[in-house]
């Protein structure tokens, strides 16, 4: 592979004070957010990424994914039942007791109280008092929960292995089964708004639903890697990453995706977009890519020749 200086991309890569891999990302706005991973690592940026600072965690196990209410108050989980928690923005993490022993895939809260993780041999826990006590919904130990995600304090959706995927109605009181015409492993799950969504997973698979979830539809990704975060920032811009450097973007909704130049083959874990330019990714290896192009390279001058 060339050097990457050698290579138009539109991405950049940033600076990261720790030689580990990255998996979650949660930004708050254009500037403020964290990055987790391996060995306890929680990472955080007030300007956009150009600083990376290393927050301490006490533990040096995995951490797969952070969620913020506001600028103070977090939690981040990981393996072997994992759960931290701030409320200083991360200058401090204390661990809250989740009574779980397996791994923990997914954290994502609904406001100050209402929160909900996801985990590995059917783990679903939920919190109505930010934290202080975590309570384990009955489901199928042989299911792998991936994601958690909810649209409005009612309405809540978790993509998990073999293609399941369930939803609720009424705030995770009870949870139901939502066919999406696949056994692929369903990894991420992300809604522009209300009726417009995307999943993405194993084998290149990324489904579309524009009823609210009622239907999903398949988009053709032209990939057969395993695609891991979506990000969207509106009903037609998009990105998509995976394995082996891959970004995917699309200006129309997902009806047509292409690959865009990161100069990277590290796998890619996530992914998020502040708007139709400003993203970040994260990455194996210490990896953190950033734009402010929408990934888009540069024009050679090939392309602008053609263009005139």
């Amino acid at each position: 592979m060339p050097d990457r200086s050698e290579i138009s991309t539109g991405w950049d890569v940033q600076n990261v004070p720790v030689d580990t891999s990255l998996g979650g990302l949660f930004f708050l706005d254009e500037k403020m957010g964290w990055a987790t991973g391996n060995k306890g690592v929680i990472l955080h940026t007030k300007n956009s990424g150009k600083d990376w600072l290393v927050q301490e965690t006490g533990t040096k196990v995995l951490i797969v994914s952070a969620y913020f209410v506001n600028e103070n108050l977090g939690w981040a989980v990981g393996d072997k039942g994992l759960i931290a928690h701030t409320t200083d923005g991360g200058k401090t993490w204390g661990p809250q007791a989740s009574g779980q022993k397996k791994d923990l895939t997914h954290v994502y809260f609904i406001d100050e109280k209402q929160g909900w993780i996801t985990g590995a041999k059917g783990i679903l826990l939920s919190t109505d008092d930010g934290g202080a006590h975590w309570s384990r919904a009955k489901g199928d130990s042989r299911m792998t929960m991936n994601a958690v995600l909810f649209t409005d304090k009612d309405h809540g959706w978790i993509t998990a292995h073999k293609g399941k995927l369930l939803f609720t109605e009424n705030g995770g009181k009870n949870w139901a089964i939502r066919e999406t015409g696949t056994q692929k492993d369903l990894l991420r799950i992300f809604f522009v708004n209300k009726q417009t969504a995307w999943i993405v997973g194993n084998g290149g698979l990324i489904l579309k639903t524009t009823d609210g979830g009622q239907t999903w539809i398949p988009q053709t990704s032209g990939v057969s890697l395993l695609l891991t975060d979506v990000s969207f920032a509106n009903e037609k811009t998009g990105w998509v990453v995976g394995g082996s450097g891959m970004v995917l973007h699309t200006k129309d909704g997902g009806e047509t995706w292409v690959q865009q130049t990161t100069g990277t083959l590290q796998f890619l874990t996530a992914v998020h977009f502040a708007n139709e330019k400003v993203g970040w990714v994260t990455g194996t290896k210490q990896t953190i890519l950033y734009t402010e192009k929408g990934g888009e390279a540069p024009a050679t001058s090939e392309a602008k020749a053609a263009e005139n």
